[in-house]
């Protein structure tokens, strides 16, 4: 069972989605929420070739893009404390200075799963996006993260997708989410994208067997397709009207490639549902 949730705290609309989710998780579980907003002085005091007289200007200029930074981190613990008292979910802001990756994956070895959204820009003072952070996280992460899109009303809904292939991070995704507590009360689908149809099912029902346990009945989707991975699991999510999709990073047969290179910017950038991840 959840018990503790980190949720990263910065100024775009899907981290606003990813707080709102977090509390709903938060209250699902009886977890406690923690809320991570990070200056992200390192990168804004990084040496730079300047000219003659540049470097007070510099200095200057840097003094004041930590403190504004300090001012948006003050502002959205105050008010992720905020819509956590109004929601009656145990909550703390945590304020941390460092960079972006190293800090948010040192924080999230302290707590169950961690939530940010999925354009989030924890280096808004230097950089106008951050995908840098955000592959960071999702390639390094020893815990599960949830990424969450920019939705209007986010809700994990009554009904999860999760993809499974037998690999090492699909059993660990599909145990921690079959323990975290997400599952009760929902209807839950296993799927596998395969060439061969048989393999497919056969491979789903494995998952659904895993589950068993755990005291999770599930149904056993076997996808074969001409679209590709992402295409094929995201138009079963929405045939199911699937609120969540869970699965374990780098996976293999034909999931194999969803998390290498480009395709994990498709994956994630594409799903208009909130995604649980664990390697």
């Amino acid at each position: 069972m959840i018990k503790s949730v980190l949720v990263c705290l910065e100024g775009s609309s899907s981290a606003e989605s990813a707080t709102r989710l977090a509390i709903d998780v938060a209250r699902t579980c009886g977890a406690r929420l923690a809320g991570l907003a990070i200056v992200d002085e390192p990168d804004i005091r990084a040496g730079a070739a300047m000219g003659i007289g540049g470097s007070s200007f510099k200095h200057e200029r840097d003094d004041a893009l930590v403190a504004d930074a300090r001012k948006h981190a003050a502002d959205w613990i105050a008010l992720f404390e905020r819509r956590c008292r109004e929601a009656g979910v145990p909550a703390q802001g945590l304020e941390v200075v460092g960079r972006p990756a190293d800090s948010i994956l040192e924080e999230m070895d302290g707590h169950d799963l961690t939530v940010f959204g999925r354009d989030a820009n924890f280096r808004f003072e230097t950089e106008r996006e951050d995908l840098q952070t955000r592959d960071a996280i999702l390639h390094r992460a020893t815990r599960p993260v949830m990424v969450v899109p920019d939705v209007a009303e986010p809700a994990l809904g009554s009904t999860v997708l999760i993809a499974y292939d037998g690999s090492n991070a699909a059993k660990r995704a599909l145990t921690s989410f079959g323990n975290s507590g997400l599952a009760q009360g929902r209807t839950i689908h296993v799927a596998t994208v395969d060439d061969n149809g048989a393999r497919a099912w056969e491979m789903a029902n494995r998952g659904v067997q895993m589950l068993a346990p755990l005291g999770i009945p599930a149904s056993v989707h076997n996808v074969v397709s001409l679209l590709s991975n992402v295409d094929s699991l995201f138009a079963l999510a929405t045939e199911l009207k699937a609120g969540l999709m869970v699965m374990g990073a780098f996976a293999h047969s034909r999931l194999r490639n969803l998390f290498a290179g480009s395709a994990t910017h498709g994956l994630v950038e594409k799903s208009p549902i909130p995604l649980y991840l664990q390697h």
